[in-house]
């Protein structure tokens, strides 16, 4: 009896090493994403905090001025770096969903090629059924032709 083997099996090696390759650049793709979240993140809070501090001098009434000027150096600072981590974060982003598009696609292949291997092996179980049962055939007309 002959032993199963998928037709595409390299093929199918390929594309689940593939997978796992692609897996992994989506994972640091989403690193690299939340690292910029991240600090979008810690520049609001760097603005907040800030402002409370603004509000507190304005509230003493010490160096109102010079904390005014602060304040407005560094809010500038932050808008200005939230502006270029938003154009970042789009790219991040834009590249992550293509990343999570390629690997779908490559998903569904593979789902594609483990439904041929299925159809394949079952015709493979259907060839070995009908050898047998031409086997055991020739083995009963054998006997009663000998007998």
């Amino acid at each position: 009896m002959k032993k199963f083997v998928f037709t595409l099996q390299a093929l199918l090696n390929y594309k689940l090493t593939l997978e796992r390759v692609q897996k992994a650049d989506l994972s640091v793709a989403e690193a690299a994403l939340r690292a910029l979240l991240e600090e979008d993140r810690r520049l609001d809070e760097a603005f907040e905090e800030s402002t409370r501090s603004l509000e507190k001098a304005l509230e003493s009434g010490y160096a109102v001025i010079e904390r005014l000027r602060e304040h407005d150096a560094y809010f500038i600072y932050i808008r200005e770096e939230k502006e270029r981590l938003s154009v970042e974060i789009e790219k991040a982003e834009a590249e992550r969903d293509r990343l999570r598009e390629i690997l779908v696609r490559t998903m569904k292949e593979i789902k594609t090629y483990n439904k041929l291997r299925r159809e394949q092996y079952e015709r493979y179980l259907k060839e070995v059924a009908a050898e047998e049962e031409k086997a055991i055939s020739d083995l009963v007309s054998f006997r009663a032709g000998s007998n």
